[in-house]
């Protein structure tokens, strides 16, 4: 039976559509920063996790495989299409003027693009604190706070930051660099794959076409378990999120493994190999 560390944000839902009730997984949902650690210490075979852990993996013995061709992503449009709604930056100033930022717990990839936007974008020099489950805390001890994952989608929907500066970083990275934001993969241990390689890739993509599918079942899912409308949960996941990589994904992927390098928080851009899935 393959562990999987699953994502428990609604962003990740539709790529584990039926493999809990696959008896070859089992799965344990937890913080996307937890996947990427559950992978590493070995108690979990395979998870959706942040792509800059991805890169981080590849520095280390005994790494991780990608899954190529599907992940959590923003879509590849202009203006309002290109936000995710999931990945917020908030400040009562402007960001230029930010010298702290509270980071959010669950996030690893989106805590890095949020310094490389703020000291490459905004021009703003800024240092780091950890952030707290309330972001309004968070902003008691730091200038700004990174909020991502179902709070910051509840927030886009219901309100709650009058008065304050709330960006969409995918939106700002796509209108800086003109690329969409990659910010989850798939990544499996070399050797939980070995014996697996021949089924578990197309298996992976299987789950995100019927999740896919049945997208308005996970709406009506999710949506009283996020206190949410029905028709935003869905709005979400068919307007917000991109799960099918497109070459424009990978190539804004690698800059921005290229922009972490630069600003220390990884120590090489390369990903390590990614399997390629023959899809139906």
């Amino acid at each position: 039976m393959l562990r999987i560390a699953a994502i428990e944000f609604l962003n990740a839902a539709p790529l584990m559509a039926g493999l809990e009730r696959d008896p070859r997984f089992t799965l344990r949902h937890t913080l996307p920063s937890a996947c990427a650690d559950a992978l590493r210490d070995g108690s979990a075979d395979l998870g959706v996790i942040p792509a800059i852990e991805l890169a981080r993996a590849s520095e280390a013995e005994g790494g991780l495989l990608g899954l190529g061709g599907i992940g959590v992503a923003s879509r590849d449009g202009a203006g309002a299409e290109a936000e995710v709604r999931s990945i917020l930056l908030i400040s009562p100033r402007p960001p230029s003027e930010a010298r702290t930022l509270a980071l959010d717990r669950a996030s690893r990839t989106s805590a890095a693009l949020a310094q490389i936007l703020l000291r490459r974008r905004f021009g703003a020099e800024c240092t780091t604190v950890a952030g707290d489950a309330d972001w309004r805390k968070g902003l008691e001890r730091a200038d700004a706070v990174l909020l991502i994952g179902d709070p910051a989608l509840r927030l886009r929907v219901r309100g709650g930051a009058e008065g304050l500066h709330v960006y969409d970083l995918a939106r700002v990275w796509r209108e800086w660099t003109g690329l969409p934001f990659v910010f989850a993969l798939w990544g499996v241990r070399q050797a939980a794959l070995a014996p697996h390689q021949a089924w578990l890739p197309q298996r992976l993509q299987q789950a995100l076409r019927e999740g896919w599918q049945n997208r308005r079942e996970l709406a009506q899912q999710w949506a009283p378990r996020l206190d949410l409308p029905e028709a935003e949960v869905l709005r979400y996941l068919e307007e917000n999120v991109a799960y099918h990589l497109t070459p424009a994904h990978m190539a804004g992927l690698r800059r921005f493994l290229a922009l972490a390098a630069e600003e220390g928080l990884v120590g090489s851009p390369e990903l390590p190999p990614l399997i390629e899935a023959v899809t139906a």
